[in-house]
């Protein structure tokens, strides 16, 4: 695996990024020796920390970020938030990650007021590129990044959709119409 690190607004200590690395070992018999990791570590406006860990291989991808006062608190809640949802998706990403990768597995050892919205404001925008997948893939790959919503390019159709998953914990897909 080839980790960057990306460090923002603060200094690593050398203990810091060895916990970090030895955490990272961990994650070498799940994924091929290509996989990209990509560690960013940000103090934030009110001295919290936020740490965010992004795996890339191959086609798939694994993203989790976490905000917390301390920096090794932060990066292993996202550690073991990617933990979890391998964990989750154990039988389906069997065929993709490494052969034998999870044999003997001793790494898995009341609503607010809402006020009304105004004017929408974006404040961020994300360029990617799509790739064709099976609806199936593409719901696995929603769930390997914590997001709610993926969008792809349908291998079947040839036409961009997007999954989702739904308040019921269901998915849902979205389809062009003409």
């Amino acid at each position: 695996m080839n980790v960057n690190y990306t460090v923002k607004k603060m200094t690593l200590k050398p203990s810091t990024r060895e916990h970090i690395d030895k955490k990272l070992q961990k994650l070498e018999k799940f994924f091929s020796d290509d996989a990209q990791v990509s560690v960013v570590l940000r103090l934030d406006n009110n001295n919290s920390v936020t740490a965010e860990l992004t795996i890339r291989d191959s086609s798939t991808v694994y993203r989790a970020e976490d905000t917390q006062t301390d920096l090794t608190d932060a990066f292993d809640n996202a550690f073991n938030n990617i933990i979890r949802r391998i964990r989750k998706q154990k039988t389906k990403l069997e065929k993709r990650l490494r052969s034998g990768s999870f044999d003997e597995l001793d790494l898995f050892a009341g609503a607010p007021d809402l006020e009304e919205e105004g004017e929408f404001k974006i404040v961020r925008t994300k360029h990617f590129a799509i790739k064709p997948l099976s609806v199936q893939e593409a719901v696995l790959q929603m769930k390997m990044v914590g997001h709610r919503f993926y969008m792809f390019k349908n291998e079947q159709t040839g036409e961009v959709n997007v999954v989702y998953e739904r308040n019921n914990g269901e998915y849902g897909l979205i389809e062009p119409q003409e």
